[in-house]
């Protein structure tokens, strides 16, 4: 990489040698650190060395000062003050909770009555309510009322400039981690001149977040908000007044859109003790050996149908062409379909709570899905395993691997999911329609009007407004299937964003999928109208009967010897962990250590992949800890609060942890 022209004009002694010093650190640290930043500078100095770009500032050394000029218009980024520019950027940091602040937590309060409410729920109703396992601790930590935060250690630079004023920040505040956004590719490579992010990182941690699009952004929020998310509670930030504020938006958006405070730790607890007692009834279990590219179905196309407005804008096509499509339903279209005599092949459910029985419900007779194969999370709730025919269900994991073999799959919603289904089953030929995961256009319906959760939307961006984002009725805007641009909720583009980031890894080249939902783009989908869809057979009936025989040769009813096993082990590390927690003793007051030490104590050495209690308690920790930093990280904490605090926090873990072991020794007996 090579050092750029406008250097020749900055000649006095020493500064070259600084500003070549910090431009080879920057290029040897971003290399191995950050290897996809790497290859944009590595373009970005292609594109101008063979005149595919032209550069458009000019780093200028003038009265002491860096600066920028725009060759085009002649102006000077920092009007020749970069110095005082950086100086008072530091000054204008504070510690308030009111200026340049995100909140990463749910403001919440209870007082002690509230406590012993869900004290008392806690023991008849184990897992009713996330308020029983954290009522306790908010109230005590809610005790200590300040106005301030005491330690930054979460900080975002929106703009970076010459990023003078990042090394003066960092100055000051000393954060522990940083994320570091810029939109334009060539004025971060001048900063790297400027400012050494190579001596910055040797006590921090940096994320960068630059020229990126929202696919990319989205994915570098996700890492830095789980990087050390104890420190989440306040997150402060500086924007450049040249920055756009669009990632300053957006960043919002993911704040407010974290997994782990939407599908909380006691709905993961559920799912997992769940999927025991259905193991323990010996359903069928699909297993990851299963593909369509085996077989009669090795060609056949597949048709998903979701719930979105487009499914039912585009009834005609489907009654025309129902016969021409293996049609994979989402099990809340059902009514839908029932009324309109357009019978699934494969119905998918994922939802593990009561209120999604209502989509069975509303069919005037399950008699219309007695021919259906039902591809059930094996979390669903118990009472649909009593009302739909055993012979009929398979049962796939999510998020759980108690089956070594078994197919476990996970996704934000039940119409991703059942794209993924497809695309890890193989099917070669996937068409969508009513997967929409935006709002209609003329309408503002987020679904089908016979969908139970069906709203009308104003069709308005509500992203730029100053108040909390609604998760599923705000609105702002993103690239669309056959338009430009779609409105989507927080709550959609959840799923949105992980179809783009992920689900073109699982694609093979013999698979094509085509979206014909007139809603949000799918990276590596084509974009196809209904009404362009051609020369597709009728499926004779006797290749429809062979589909059940063939996926039930590719099930089981029980566990092997050693994944019951693994379930005594699963057991075994339950007890060491209780043990752990009931020993362990806070012995220095400083609050990065204590929270630390119990998420290396819970989440540590791999955990999270192999024991599904660590899962629930990751997002336990998530939920909690940031609640229980930000009150202990105080001039006034002793350790005795620390000691208080780990007693509280203990003690609900400990209930979790044993909760999860009672259902496991209990599936052990009954497997």
């Amino acid at each position: 990489m090579t050092l750029p022209n406008t250097l020749k004009r900055v000649n006095l002694e020493g500064i070259n040698t600084t500003i070549t010093q910090n431009f080879h650190d920057n290029i040897e640290y971003i290399q191995q650190y950050h290897p996809q930043l790497f290859e944009k500078l590595s373009a970005f100095d292609n594109a101008v060395e063979n005149d595919h770009y032209k550069e458009k500032y000019e780093l200028v050394f003038e009265n002491d000062n860096f600066d920028v000029l725009e060759k085009e218009s002649g102006n000077y980024l920092y009007n020749k003050k970069a110095s005082l520019h950086a100086k008072k950027s530091a000054q204008s940091v504070d510690h308030s909770k009111e200026n340049n602040c995100f909140e990463g937590f749910i403001r919440q309060s209870y007082t002690q009555e509230d406590v012993d409410v869900f004290e008392k729920e806690k023991k008849e109703h184990p897992l009713r309510s996330y308020a029983s396992y954290v009522a306790k601790i908010i109230h005590t930590t809610n005790k200590r009322k300040k106005q301030e935060v005491h330690t930054l250690n979460k900080f975002i630079f929106f703009g970076t400039g010459l990023g003078l004023h990042i090394s003066t920040i960092h100055a000051k505040i000393k954060a522990k981690v940083y994320l570091i956004v810029e939109d334009d590719l060539e004025l971060f490579r001048l900063s790297l001149f400027c400012t050494n992010y190579k001596k910055i990182a040797q006590n921090t941690t940096l994320f960068f977040s630059i020229f990126e699009e929202d696919i990319e952004f989205a994915k570098t929020t996700e890492e830095f908000l789980k990087e050390k998310y104890f420190f989440n509670h306040y997150i402060k930030y500086f924007q450049l007044l040249s920055h756009s504020e669009e990632k300053a938006n957006k960043f919002y958006l993911a704040l407010t859109s974290q997994p782990d405070l939407k599908f909380l730790f006691h709905d993961y607890l559920k799912v997992h003790i769940a999927l025991l007692q259905t193991l323990a009834q010996h359903y069928k279990i699909l297993l990851s050996d299963l593909s369509f590219t085996k077989g009669a179905f090795q060609n056949k196309p597949f048709l998903i149908l979701a719930s979105g407005p487009s499914l039912q804008k585009n009834l005609r096509f489907l009654q025309e062409n129902k016969n021409k499509f293996i049609i994979v339903a989402v099990s809340s279209t059902l009514s839908f379909l029932e009324k309109n005599n357009i019978k699934p092949d494969i119905i998918v459910h994922l939802d593990p709570f009561d209120p999604s029985i209502l989509s069975f419900e509303k069919l005037h007779s399950l008699s219309f899905i007695d021919d259906s194969l039902l591809f059930m999370a094996a979390s669903a709730p118990q009472k649909l395993f009593s009302i739909l025919k055993k012979e009929n269900i398979f049962i796939f994991e999510v998020g759980s691997n108690y089956k070594l073999n078994g197919l476990s799959i996970s996704a934000p919603c039940v119409g991703s999911i059942t794209y993924m289904l497809l695309l890890v089953l193989k099917a070669s030929e996937i068409y969508m329609l009513g997967l929409d995961l935006a709002v209609d256009s003329e309408t503002g319906l987020d679904h089908t009007q016979m969908h139970q959760d069906a709203k009308t939307l104003q069709l308005k961006d509500t992203l730029h407004e100053e108040k909390s984002l609604s998760y599923k009725e705000d609105l702002f805007q993103i690239d669309g299937n056959f338009q430009d641009k779609v409105f989507t909720t927080p709550h959609f583009f959840s799923s949105v964003n992980i179809i783009n980031r992920y689900f073109g890894k699982l694609i093979k080249p013999f698979q094509h999928i085509y979206n014909m939902s007139d809603g949000a783009y799918f990276n590596s989908t084509q974009s196809l109208k209904p009404k362009e869809v051609h020369h597709l057979q009728d499926i004779p009936e006797s290749l429809r009967k062979k589909l059940k025989p063939f996926i039930q040769k590719h099930t089981a009813t029980t566990l092997s010897k050693e994944e019951k096993q693994l379930l005594r082990d699963k057991v075994t590390f339950c007890k060491s962990l209780t043990k752990q927690l009931q020993e362990y003793t806070p012995k220095n007051i400083n609050p990065t250590i204590y929270v630390e030490d119990i998420y290396a104590m819970v989440c540590s050495d791999n955990k999270l992949y192999k024991y599904e209690i660590t899962r629930a308690l990751d997002s336990y920790l998530y939920y909690i800890l940031n609640f229980i930093y930000d009150y202990l990280d105080d001039k006034q904490t002793t350790l005795t609060d620390i000691a208080h605090i780990h007693k509280l926090l203990s003690e609900e873990i400990i209930t979790l942890i044993e909760y999860y072991q009672d259902a496991l020794e209990a599936a052990i007996k009954d497997l």
